[in-house]
């Protein structure tokens, strides 16, 4: 069974007309508390959607997420329906955002349901698995989550945002191989949401990618 929950979606300077609301139908098995970080775990990676754009529409050249991309992500630029080639890590963020706007816009007026979806007899590293999907017109962005993943309060609402976002990554036709995140597209993008944008400190890449699909 599935509960709808909504989340509100920020005004952001994008030329596509938008929706106040997104709209999720979340698995019944998770608890009221789950249900609470689910939601902010969404609110993170929309409002880092809306700074992309507010950064870009005050003047700045690149986002602070496309300075990131571009200097960590070199392979998979592209997601599977851009047919053009892309040029360097900055572009494919910027590629990355408006394939999410278009996703934000198709969930909100109802052309998609998107589901939260419960994983059973669920490990303790895995946290938000996104089925590999090729339009984002038309495919929604619906994920199944580690419950377990929700409960660890020392993992911080951010860090598992980013892990959402590699989801939804792979959702809006993005493609790594399998277990290899460094330098692809998809999981500098994710690892650079779970670092606010900053830069990489001493922190190894496993420590951000073992929480990837």
């Amino acid at each position: 069974m599935y509960k709808k929950i909504q989340v509100s979606v920020p005004v952001t300077p994008v030329s596509e007309a938008l929706p106040e609301t997104m709209f999720f139908y979340v698995d019944t098995q998770f608890t009221t508390t789950q249900v609470i970080r689910i939601r902010q775990m969404i609110s993170v990676v929309l409002n880092n959607w809306n700074n992309h754009f507010e950064e870009l529409n005050s003047g700045a050249v690149r986002s602070r997420y496309q300075i990131s991309c571009n200097k960590y992500a070199r392979f998979n630029l592209a997601p599977v329906w851009f047919e053009e080639k892309i040029a360097n890590g900055s572009a494919a963020a910027s590629v990355s955002m408006d394939a999410f706007t278009t996703a934000v816009a198709a969930n909100g007026f109802g052309k998609v349901k998107t589901y939260i979806m419960y994983l059973e007899s669920p490990l303790k590293t895995s946290t938000v698995k996104g089925k590999n999907a090729s339009n984002p017109e038309v495919n929604s962005l619906s994920v199944t989550i580690n419950p377990k993943a929700l409960d660890f309060t020392t993992v911080s609402t951010v860090f598992l945002s980013g892990s959402l976002w590699h989801a939804w990554l792979h959702r809006l036709g993005y493609r790594h191989p399998a277990q290899k995140y460094t330098s692809y597209f998809a999981g500098e993008a994710a690892m650079s949401i779970m670092r606010n944008n900053q830069e990489k400190g001493s922190t190894p890449n496993r420590i951000y990618t073992s929480w990837l699909d």
